[in-house]
């Protein structure tokens, strides 16, 4: 049976998003270095994954916040995520007479 993902809350840096309305989260962006070694084991790579949250309301995260990493949680609606996560980009936009929506982009942190 499917999961109904409602009540999603996502938070960075302790800040929350406000009215999530899509989350993406693709762990593992690029093959483990030193794949034939015992490095392997590991699994560290350069791009670990990417983070994509849209919302309806702004979560108070401003460009100061660019480049920074925090820790970034999800939770509700069927998903729980936790990790290092790095501020990559944030977006707005608006049409006239509509609402304005809000995208962030992190990318994963190997620690």
């Amino acid at each position: 049976m499917a999961t109904e993902c409602a009540g999603v809350t996502a938070r960075w840096n302790s800040t929350a998003f406000g009215e999530v309305t899509d989350i993406k989260v693709a762990v593992g962006g690029g093959l483990p270095i030193a794949r034939g070694s015992a490095a392997a084991s590991s699994g560290w790579a350069f791009d670990a994954g990417t983070i994509e949250i849209a919302c309806l309301q702004t979560a108070n995260i401003s460009m100061a916040q660019f480049g920074k990493k925090a820790t970034l949680d999800i939770s509700g609606g069927g998903m729980t995520f936790t990790t290092k996560a790095i501020c990559q980009s944030l977006q707005l936009a608006g049409k006239v007479n509509d609402v304005a929506r809000y995208a962030a982009t992190f990318k994963i942190v190997q620690e």
